[in-house]
């Protein structure tokens, strides 16, 4: 059965102008997501990835092209009526540390516009999905690191949205707590929850991706799952296959700018 195309990115282009010549940070760039698939989208730093993902976001305006959201244009939409993404900042900033995980929550349901009334059961809703509402009368800063970025998780996903921007979700994290925030992730995707992960660790790449899109230079160089990323490379071991970051490695010098 196939699956519903959740986000549509088409010919995207920014360009910033500096001095007397314009730089083209993004140049063309189309991707897609389906719903309960985990997307990766990586490149050495100034590929362009973080733009990309800023355009996606909302954060930043295409100079041409458009992007979809189960449909719908998010450029040509007013902000009162664009579709919800989420998106996960991480680390331990951006809650009130004295405040109980409920209280938190439902304070940002407030800035996402969720009806007073419905707070309650939203809040429970995201707290179980990420495996925290035993502990929801907990103040934010008794909450360990691998809890911490659940609950950023959670906050991402108040008022149901489409899509989750996941940029670097288990940087400076132990091996552990790792893990941890990576089997929320599975388990969110499992539900069908579209996600768009941008991450500098290859592992974990490997384990949560089922595409990726390598971006370069402002342009999507090539798409395909881990194993197609590994073909492309063609590094090869004697006594073992390669791993996906070595196969990076090796693709990586074709992505800088001027390639």
């Amino acid at each position: 059965m196939n699956k519903t195309k959740i986000l549509d990115v088409n010919h995207l282009k920014k360009v910033y102008k500096q001095g007397k010549e314009p730089f083209v940070a993004v140049d063309d760039v189309s991707m897609t997501i389906h719903e309960g698939e985990i997307v990766a989208l990586i490149g050495p730093n100034g590929a362009g990835k973080t733009t990309t993902v800023s355009m996606i976001g909302g954060y930043l305006l295409p100079t041409s092209g458009d992007i979809l959201l189960e449909g719908k244009s998010i450029v040509k939409t007013s902000s009162k009526h664009k579709p919800k993404i989420g998106v996960v900042f991480g680390g331990h900033s951006g809650f009130y540390g004295r405040a109980t995980l409920v209280d938190n929550l439902s304070f940002f349901a407030d800035l996402v516009r969720i009806p007073p009334k419905e707070h309650e059961q939203e809040v429970a809703r995201v707290l179980k999905l990420v495996d925290l509402y035993d502990v929801r009368e907990k103040e934010a800063h008794q909450l360990s690191t691998g809890m911490m970025q659940r609950l950023h998780i959670a906050r991402a996903m108040l008022g149901n949205p489409s899509l989750l921007l996941l940029d670097e979700p288990t940087t400076g994290l132990d091996v552990e707590i790792a893990k941890e925030v990576r089997d929320t992730i599975k388990k969110l995707a499992q539900q069908g929850m579209a996600i768009l992960l941008t991450s500098h660790i290859m592992s974990e790449i490997e384990v949560l991706a089922d595409r990726i899109y390598l971006i370069g230079g402002g342009q999507i160089k090539h798409e395909g799952t881990v194993a197609d990323i590994l073909d492309l490379a063609k590094v090869t071991h004697i006594d073992r296959p390669a791993t996906l970051e070595e196969s990076y490695l090796s693709i990586a010098p074709t992505l800088k700018r001027g390639n």
